[in-house]
């Protein structure tokens, strides 16, 4: 069972219930997913230490039926496992730039279709004159305990994504070579700073952690672009940072390599079969059975 904005139905209405019984409150239980149970879904996640995408799955499910009255508990069914890939893809160490004032990492590991795409990305970057700090890539299967700043079916698992250094933007944009713009609802436009004089000078409102918006004027060129040109997409960040909430829900840093999902199709199980073994994965990947079947764009984002 999947739930999410958008749905209808007996399924919504009983979710709407199940969420006032919790102390969160969807108003009537009209058996629509709108904004309003949307709003109260993440509320619920993220008190939780869900991921709060808004999105209700077996996951979520399973983390409220302990919490509910027997007649508000739901019915989770078991679901075949994906088909196994045997010929695996394998990881692959790429670089990344250190820069003063900042921890990050000189090197990170992606699947290999990723980090083809990520060392052409990278290229363009440099002969730009901007960077590309990293503050990590690969997360272990046994890694997965669930955490408000963590999906359970992250990217990272599969492959698939890279994290930015966190302390090399949103700190001083005056100084920092990376600057970030708020872009449409909680999505990020991420700018390079360059001294190529070949980028024109253009005038950004940087934002900060501390939700301040700061006008700077240099040469820079588009990070979000070149990404995107590479197949790499950032994602939007959580309500609960917008509203002054933990550094931590920014999310401008992360960059997915969705080029490598087919909407509607990919699961996130089957990606992670293209890594590992499914006897690996059902012995160390606890959260298995709650997100293996989840669908990209459906269900997984």
């Amino acid at each position: 069972m999947v739930i999410k904005e958008g749905s209808r139905g007996t399924d919504v209405k009983e979710l709407q219930r199940a969420l006032k019984e919790l102390g969160y409150n969807c108003g009537v239980a009209d058996g629509i997913f709108g904004m309003g149970t949307r709003v109260q879904v993440e509320k619920y996640q993220e008190d939780n230490d869900l991921y709060p995408d808004g999105i209700v799955g077996s996951g979520t499910l399973s983390a409220m039926n302990p919490q509910l009255p027997d007649e508000l508990k739901f019915q989770i069914d078991g679901e075949p496992d994906p088909d196994e890939t045997f010929i695996k893809l394998p990881w692959t160490k790429v670089e990344a730039d250190k820069v003063k004032g900042s921890g990050g990492y000189s090197y990170f590991r992606l699947r290999k279709d990723a980090a083809e795409a990520y060392n052409a990305l990278r290229s363009d970057v440099l002969a730009l004159g901007g960077v590309i700090t990293s503050a990590g890539a690969k997360r272990s299967l046994t890694d997965s305990k669930p955490m408000k700043s963590r999906s359970l079916k992250s990217l990272h698992y599969t492959g698939l994504a890279f994290d930015m250094a966190l302390d090399s933007g949103m700190n001083n944009p005056r100084k920092e070579m990376i600057v970030v713009e708020e872009g449409e609802g909680r999505k990020w436009n991420v700018w390079c700073r360059t001294e190529n004089e070949n980028v024109p000078v253009r005038k950004i409102e940087a934002y900060t952690y501390q939700n301040t918006k700061i006008i700077v004027e240099d040469r820079f060129f588009s990070f979000t672009e070149l990404a995107e040109k590479h197949g790499f997409k950032g994602i939007s960040a959580r309500r609960s940072f917008k509203k002054g909430g933990s550094y931590l829900g920014a999310e401008w840093w992360h960059m997915q390599y969705e080029k490598a999902l087919t909407p509607g199709v990919s699961t996130f199980g089957g990606e992670l079969l293209k890594m590992y073994s499914l006897a690996e994965v059902k012995s160390t990947f606890k959260p298995w059975n709650q997100v293996k079947n989840a669908v990209w764009q459906k269900s997984w984002f």
